[in-house]
């Protein structure tokens, strides 16, 4: 696992290397349409180094409710504080513990605004995935009655990447619609990476 945490960071240091360059190439756009593209482009690569090296370093890390680990591969992580974790090493400026702690819609209301934010109620988790599926690729927050987690939508397709606190109680990404922690009576779901929230990404503005 060291192998692991050590990728960690040095992936999380590359993206912080590329929020810097970005920023300056924001400052430095002198058009709405020249800021456009560098938010896309950052948009872009917080997506991809979530998707594809951030979320996937902390499978298989034992999940606690009282776990706050920093680094995967290494103790626990309880449900809020894998999704704040996340955010704060992609280099948003959360923080981290006391977002850790809100209730779930809360978690969602510091970082998107409130257009961005959909209510399912009384839903099954099937209707509720292809609802979700249907607002398009990107990553979201989800919270439930008594979990948070990420939905990671590609191709029409979500994955439900979380702390889970029942089988298998780790991180672990699967399918929403067959992960028993997914069933809720209520959930609340918020797509991530709108251009306020990049703006503040590259700006290095707290939430």
């Amino acid at each position: 696992a060291a192998g692991t945490a050590e990728d960690y960071r040095a992936r999380t240091a590359e993206l912080e290397t590329m929020r810097l360059a970005l920023a300056a190439t924001h400052d430095a756009a002198a058009t709405d349409e020249a800021r456009a593209i560098v938010l896309d482009h950052a948009r872009e690569a917080v997506l991809v180094a979530m998707v594809d090296d951030l979320i996937p370093a902390w499978h298989g890390n034992p999940w606690d409710f009282n776990g706050t680990s920093e680094v995967p591969g290494q103790g626990h992580i309880a449900c809020g504080y894998y999704v704040t974790t996340l955010l704060r090493d992609a280099g948003f400026r959360v923080e981290r513990v006391r977002l850790a702690q809100q209730a779930s819609e809360n978690i969602i209301k510091t970082l998107v605004g409130e257009d961005r934010i959909t209510r399912y109620r009384a839903q099954s988790s099937s209707h509720v995935t292809r609802a979700v599926a249907e607002l398009g690729d990107g990553l979201y927050v989800v919270g439930l009655d008594i979990h948070v987690g990420l939905l990671v939508v590609e191709g029409g397709t979500a994955r439900f990447c979380h702390a889970s606190y029942l089988d298998p109680v780790a991180a672990v990404c699967e399918s929403p619609r067959t992960a028993p922690a997914f069933l809720s009576g209520y959930r609340v779901v918020g797509k991530l990476l709108d251009d306020p929230m990049m703006e503040a990404w590259l700006e290095g503005e707290a939430f």
